[in-house]
């Protein structure tokens, strides 16, 4: 009975409807921290790669009319040497793919940005406009749990920033690595870049602390952000979503992240937490913030578990719940979440719901 209630939980999930219960320990659930702030949180279901093992780090953005989507997908799980080293199985790393969201809970053709096969695995896309108006995506690519021999391709060897244009074929092509920051220095990482136009000019904004926004042809700007450690203490903290303009100001989605312990098993495990901030219309200081996490990674949602050749449970994916890619239309924000590196969907909210949380700074 439960060899069966798996493999139909595993191929049929959309079919299913959970029952809602309070949790009892731990961050509630996804759809619960969506309520709390005034909104809902629809799964994706529909129109997902076959066979895939998860499907997240999506990234939404309006285009000729259009809501398009990008994400990352598993298709293969990860293996375990008796080492405890791990590698994506068959040597097939994830990939990414974008598609059309004709609801909240269906993608409509759905097909790889790069459909050549690779060795490094492709991870967090995000799309942006250029202001010219052509659709470009900007994508890590990443030697973790390849066999790529990072002892030769040095470049490679940490994750780098990729770019390229997303042609009328929905093709990612011309992809170059920009020679920003470290992005070309062989053994350093490049992550969580966030492209957007302004107006005629098209930034980057670069990193969070210290935020730095780049822009070709002028000086960085960096703006001090040492208030964001009120909420995110000492921990890592990384850009999730590029500035949305609002009018009047701009708002930007950051997240951090940590080791915590598993009250249930006494077990660590990484958890990440999002939150949002406010930049004024000149980009010269953070106006306000919210003090607290919108959104926290929970185990009470589903959570991947991978196993040795046996079945023994040796590791799992981090609980968290991320976007990268929002934008308000209406008064109303649409965000795409990634929940525990397992599944996505869409968040909605008013606008007005998130800029209620947030104090002066």
């Amino acid at each position: 009975m439960s060899l069966q209630f798996h493999r139909y939980n595993a191929m049929y999930t959309r079919v299913l409807h959970p029952v809602r219960t309070p949790v009892k320990s731990g961050f509630p659930t996804v759809y619960q921290q969506a309520e709390e702030l005034g909104g809902t949180f629809t799964r994706i279901q529909k129109g997902l790669p076959e066979n895939s093992i998860a499907n997240f780090s999506p990234c939404v953005l309006q285009h000729k009319g259009s809501m398009l989507i990008a994400w990352r997908s598993q298709p293969e799980p990860f293996c375990f040497r008796a080492d405890m080293k791990y590698f994506y199985y068959n040597s097939t790393p994830t990939d990414i793919y974008v598609g059309q969201l004709f609801s909240d809970d269906t993608i409509a053709a759905p097909k790889k940005l790069r459909s050549n096969k690779h060795k490094l695995s492709y991870e967090d896309p995000r799309l942006f406009l250029t202001p010219d108006d052509a659709l470009y995506c900007q994508f890590v690519t990443s030697s973790y749990a390849t066999r790529w021999d990072t002892s030769k391709h040095l470049l490679v060897s940490q994750p780098k920033i990729c770019v390229g244009e997303v042609n009328e074929y929905g093709e990612l092509v011309d992809c170059v690595y920009p020679p920003v920051g470290v992005n070309l220095v062989p053994g350093q990482a490049e992550k969580n870049w966030c492209f957007f136009s302004d107006k005629n000019s098209l930034r980057l904004l670069y990193s969070t602390l210290p935020l730095v926004i780049k822009t070709p042809g002028e000086p960085d700007k960096e703006i001090n952000s040492e208030c964001l450690t009120q909420v995110t203490g000492p921990h890592a903290t990384f850009n999730s979503t590029a500035p949305v303009d609002l009018g009047d100001e701009w708002l930007v989605f950051f997240h951090w992240k940590h080791m915590a312990m598993e009250t249930a098993t006494a077990q660590p495990h990484l958890v990440y937490h999002l939150s949002a901030y406010c930049l004024d219309k000149k980009m010269t200081k953070i106006t306000r913030m919210v003090k607290e996490p919108l959104f926290s990674g929970s185990k009470n949602d589903e959570v991947i578990t991978w196993t040795d050749c046996v079945g023994n449970a040796v590791s799992s994916q981090p609980a968290c719940i991320l976007p990268f890619g929002c934008y308000v239309e209406d008064d109303e924000l649409v965000m795409s979440l990634g929940v525990n590196d397992c599944f996505m969907g869409i968040f909605r909210t008013g606008v007005f719901e998130i800029m209620a949380l947030m104090d002066p700074v």
